[in-house]
């Protein structure tokens, strides 16, 4: 990596030991790295991912997967790592690989990159991760400065937003959305606030007895148990919609076919993939002021953030858009123009190719100084005074 004509190091990127899909339904968290594996791959790169896999894969879309299995094995994707040459390594939540990394000659590179919501969530305390990694990417600004808050090293800390995959979460026309329709998506667990929505949907029925919400998500996403009895919310409240888990591109026609995407998470959310992706479709967004949410959002013109979390702010805010449709039919255009440019993972990726091949980028950056040197001289060599040589 010490020259232009090198050739860039294998990409090894370690998941936590929270289990991931290669191909179906994921949460947030792990659609994030898989789609870093799948941009970067696209850069001509060379990727695999190593994760717990809930189904056994070897290769999709340019990424080589390894299966971590039960015991999450780091150690056996290090050493095949090992055996292909010089690599970047790349830990996807938890830190745990990159201390076992530390002794391994041919990792060139350690960068941590965090979706989590405090600094001990990677497994290692903040002093300990100043010493190991080389760098530590976080999703949002809100996140950066919670971690350094708690002790996390600054100096190494960059923020890089997540982004959107355009080949599934792309636009309807605004006239193509249900101004009457709501839509959720992600796991349902206490933290992502569902519970508060669906309150806001029940007080907004008898206002608007069309409205309808769809849900996608369970709570295995999490890996956790059922804290809503869907069947029985189902029954009780017409136009409430549970779909279970389904695939992105289901729940990309979903948000194609609504007026409003809803993420009222009531903890610290970091950098919401579902917010960014309702948008790409043009659906504007409505989120409670937490975490990194407000940072994908232009208040007021792709969505609205709410600053009061409850049933009550919610509901309100909602039904202020419902009785604008002209509004909402703005909102929708300037989500989807606006996504169209602020949430490529593309670029993501570009700024974290850059993290990790700072050699290549700093000879770069040094040799585009040289040849602006050598420019300013010729010019001013040639209108300037001459002198001879003997």
């Amino acid at each position: 990596m010490d020259s232009l004509s090198s050739t860039p190091p294998l990409y090894l990127i370690v998941h936590s030991d929270h289990p991931l899909d290669p191909t179906g339904p994921n949460s947030g968290a792990e659609m994030a790295t898989l789609n870093h594996a799948r941009y970067i791959a696209a850069t001509g790169r060379r990727v695999c991912l190593a994760a717990r896999l809930r189904h056994p894969i070897s290769h999709d879309k340019g990424v080589h997967f390894i299966d971590l299995g039960p015991s999450y094995d780091v150690e056996r994707a290090l050493d095949w790592a090992d055996a292909q040459g010089t690599y970047v390594l790349l830990a996807a939540g938890k830190a745990f690989a990159l201390m076992l990394s530390r002794r391994r000659e041919r990792c060139v590179r350690r960068i941590l990159i965090t979706h989590d919501r405090c600094a001990g969530d990677s497994g290692l305390k903040p002093e300990v991760l100043d010493v190991i990694c080389d760098g530590m990417v976080c999703v949002s600004h809100a996140q950066k400065e919670k971690l350094v808050s708690e002790g996390a090293p600054e100096h190494k800390m960059t923020v890089v937003h997540n982004g959107v995959d355009f080949s599934i979460f792309n636009p309807s026309p605004p006239s193509k959305h249900s101004p009457r329709r709501l839509v959720f998506a992600g796991a349902l667990v206490p933290d992502k606030g569902l519970h508060l929505l669906i309150s806001a949907f029940a007080n907004l029925k008898s206002k608007y007895p069309d409205l309808e919400l769809e849900v996608f998500g369970s709570s295995s996403l999490w890996s956790r148990t059922d804290y809503l009895n869907t069947e029985q919310l189902a029954a009780q409240l017409p136009g409430l919609i549970f779909h279970g888990k389904r695939t992105q591109h289901e729940i990309a026609e979903g948000f194609r076919r609504s007026g409003i995407c809803v993420v009222p998470s009531i903890w610290f959310d970091p950098y919401p993939l579902i917010s960014l992706e309702a948008q790409a479709c043009g659906t504007p967004v409505v989120a409670f002021r937490m975490g990194g949410l407000p940072e994908g959002i232009i208040n007021g013109k792709t969505g609205v953030v709410v600053d009061e979390v409850s049933p009550q702010s919610l509901a309100q805010t909602i039904d202020k858009l419902l009785a604008d449709p002209h509004k909402l039919f703005n909102m929708s255009a300037n989500a989807a123009s606006n996504a169209a440019i602020a949430f490529r993972w593309e670029t993501v990726v570009e700024k974290i190719i850059a993290l990790c091949e700072p050699a290549k980028e700093s000879t770069a950056q040094r040799v585009t100084i040289e040849l602006k040197s050598l420019e300013s001289y010729m010019r001013t060599s040639s209108t300037g005074p001459r002198s001879e040589t003997h």
